[in-house]
């Protein structure tokens, strides 16, 4: 079996660390690259940490990898200004998967949103549309966008917003099927489980866009 390798931005967010779980676990990886800007614990002898300041990264120090998952994602709230938001859900993920690609990367797996839309006038959704028309254009063989809906799971830091909307989704639960069933809220480790069994599979070139529900399917045990 050719061994592949993974960089992962997000490494430490809800979805990331699912990812991270994933990949050190599967016999398909031998290496899973981690692009941090703080320490993290080394879980795994398949993981290699780079600590790094996204605003200054060079390409020549850039590791070679097959596979990269864009995890990374704040809130309005966390980042303060939207310029600020926009540095984190826009130019972060679009200059790794650059710089990646420039590499020699050939497989793209990106986090989303659901409603993410580049002429929305929701400023979150259009952002979030923007990263993906950008990545988009990036020449990647492979691409699969996941629009995930409420994301589910126990975050370092406590989300009053996420936690009463957690609430309203489980409620609404049942009446959310057929064309709504996007809209259910979703683990996290669904989403991940995801993610690595869409990347290991074998797909025709393009981008693929994956809604919350066939995200679900996905990842499924």
């Amino acid at each position: 079996m050719i061994k592949r390798s993974a960089l992962i931005l997000g490494a430490t967010g809800l979805i990331g660390r699912q990812v991270v779980k994933e990949l050190t676990s599967a016999s398909e990886y031998n290496e899973v690259h981690l692009l941090v800007r703080r320490p993290v614990d080394k879980t795994n002898p398949k993981q290699i940490v780079h600590m790094v300041d996204f605003d200054s990264l060079v390409e020549e120090s850039f590791p070679h990898v097959d596979d990269v998952f864009i995890c990374i994602g704040t809130t309005i709230k966390k980042a303060k200004t939207k310029e600020a938001f926009k540095k984190v859900d826009f130019d972060y993920p679009v200059k790794v998967a650059t710089m990646a690609r420039n590499k020699g990367a050939s497989r793209l797996l990106v986090i989303s949103a659901i409603g993410a839309d580049h002429s929305s006038r929701v400023f979150y959704s259009r952002v979030k549309g923007e990263m993906e028309e950008a990545i988009k254009k990036l020449s990647y063989p492979h691409v699969d966008i996941f629009r995930p809906s409420l994301l589910l799971g126990e975050r370092e830091e406590f989300r009053l917003g996420e936690k009463m909307g957690e609430v309203g989704v489980k409620l609404l639960k049942p009446v959310l099927a057929g064309p709504m069933r996007k809209y259910r809220g979703i683990k996290d480790v669904v989403v991940a489980r995801a993610m690595y069994r869409r990347a290991i599979r074998e797909a025709s070139e393009g981008v693929t866009i994956i809604q919350s529900d066939d995200i679900e399917k996905f990842g499924q045990e």
